[in-house]
């Protein structure tokens, strides 16, 4: 019997992308955590962050997303387990 090796590949997503799902999350989607994730991992996530606008974020829009998170219930201890 031989086995066989799988390998698995991520493809890394800019932060903008995720910062961007974040804005527009709809309160109700359960892959939000991944999508912080991917946001706060991404290698461009210092850049992006320093300058939401020059990424099409309005910055209040984004704080209020996360606002929202924080408020949501389906989501508790998101943040706590999330790398800063």
């Amino acid at each position: 019997m031989s086995s066989v090796t799988v390998q698995m590949t991520t493809q890394a997503v800019s932060a903008s992308i995720s910062l961007a799902r974040v804005v527009n999350w709809d309160g109700t989607s359960r892959d939000l955590r991944q999508i912080l994730t991917a946001a706060f991992d991404a290698k461009d996530y210092p850049d992006c962050i320093k300058n939401l606008k020059a990424q099409d974020i309005e910055p209040l829009s984004y704080i209020d997303s996360l606002d929202k998170v924080g408020s949501c219930s389906t989501l508790e201890g998101t943040f706590d387990s999330l790398r800063f």
